[in-house]
């Protein structure tokens, strides 16, 4: 209540409730009860993908694609690029500003889609964002491989392998795509059979969850995974796949409670005194890179000016991706020389810290873009864009 006074996303509370019985303040949900609840993060994340796939209609494509397009390279592109050079120079250690680099280019889909779906959002600045977060993490993954291989290079002077670089992530991209286009398909025929609801929730809901699994055995992204499950879905079944959507969000509100006091139980408050000027400089140009990028490609694009005034305020949510890959950075570190290890402490300190800071302040920028672009239903004074 208190929140909703104020008018706070009620993220925010959830995350602020975890913050509260987390391991900062009383640790009644502690870190190790946390990771054992990662099946719940899984499931929640794997919603999220389904979820967002289903906004990714052929329509929005043959409407948006131009903008989104450049809109992805633009954000993803220049976050990398600024966030890289930064931090470059002012640590003199180019493997760190390039990972850190390709971290700063991945987005959050969880919070930001949370407040999309708590105010009933819609317009061009809506559908943008669901698109540039179904896309943003494919871009991610590349930049990662190229960067990944390159700082191996400079610090243990092994050849640049283009194995690392480029053929891993567009496998496990396309890995993604086909796996969740495979089950999509699938399921638009059995959708055929299905007239009960009942028996449509338990198909979708029994499909997201083999496909999560499968996911984590192949090694593929979850949430890209289960976006193109979605997408497929519903352009295949454009009529019958609303009732798996429907289904699916029915039984959302009690998983993505539970995930959001989870994402607050383990965001560490002491981390934030050890963010350090690295950290600073991380977070100042990944925001610049973010909002001007989005304006950039939203200029280039032709999007309307909603979206490129309001679209970079909605970029700045990181978890999920960026913190996997950075425990990715450390683990491949781990066995290699000093300077490698050291870069992988850093890496993950810094994006664990950047996190915590984040994650705090995207929600009610995300309220505050969409609201400014006046796509909040009936909120007294929005609009102001379309007047």
């Amino acid at each position: 209540m208190v929140f909703r006074s104020v008018k706070i996303p009620r993220v925010m509370a959830y995350i602020f409730v975890g913050l509260f019985f987390g391991s900062s303040f009383t640790n009644f949900i502690s870190l190790d009860l946390v990771a054992n609840l990662s099946p719940v993060t899984d499931i929640a994340l794997g919603l999220m993908g389904v979820m967002i796939g289903g906004e990714l209609k052929k329509s929005v494509f043959q409407q948006f694609g131009r903008q989104l397009v450049f809109i992805v390279l633009g954000e993803g592109l220049l976050a990398f690029l600024l966030v890289s050079i930064l931090v470059t120079l002012f640590t003199a250690n180019l493997p760190l500003g390039l990972i850190l680099g390709a971290l700063a280019s991945a987005t959050a889909p969880a919070a930001t889609i949370d407040v999309l779906w708590e105010y009933k959002s819609k317009g061009p600045l809506t559908t943008t964002l669901l698109g540039i977060i179904a896309l943003d993490d494919s871009l991610s993954l590349i930049l990662f491989g190229f960067s990944l291989a390159f700082a191996k290079v400079l610090l243990d002077g092994s050849s640049l392998s283009l194995v690392t670089g480029l053929v891993i992530p567009l496998t496990e991209i396309f890995g993604a795509l086909a796996l969740g286009g495979l089950a999509g398909w699938i399921v638009k025929w059995v959708l055929k059979i299905l007239p009960e609801r009942e028996d449509v929730l338990v198909l979708s809901s029994g499909v997201m969850l083999l496909l999560g699994g499968l996911a984590h055995w192949a090694g593929l992204p979850l949430i890209l995974t289960e976006m193109a499950f979605g997408a497929s879905v519903v352009n295949l079944a454009p009529r019958t796949s609303r009732q798996v959507f429907e289904a699916l969000k029915d039984i959302s509100p009690p998983i993505y409670i539970l995930f959001f006091i989870l994402v607050g139980a383990q965001l560490q408050v002491e981390l934030l005194t050890q963010i350090g000027l690295v950290g600073i400089i991380y977070v100042i140009g990944r925001t610049v890179g973010k909002m001007a990028g989005s304006w950039m490609g939203g200029s280039i694009g032709k999007a309307e000016e909603s979206v490129k005034k309001y679209l970079g305020f909605a970029l700045f949510s990181q978890a999920g991706v960026a913190v996997g890959l950075s425990l990715a950075v450390a683990q491949e570190f781990s066995e290699a020389g000093a300077a490698a290890q050291e870069v992988g402490l850093l890496v993950v300190n810094i994006i664990a810290a950047t996190t915590f800071f984040v994650q705090i302040i995207g929600p009610p920028f995300v309220k505050f873009a969409i609201s400014k672009a006046g796509e909040i239903p009936l909120e007294e004074g929005a609009g102001d864009e379309k007047r």
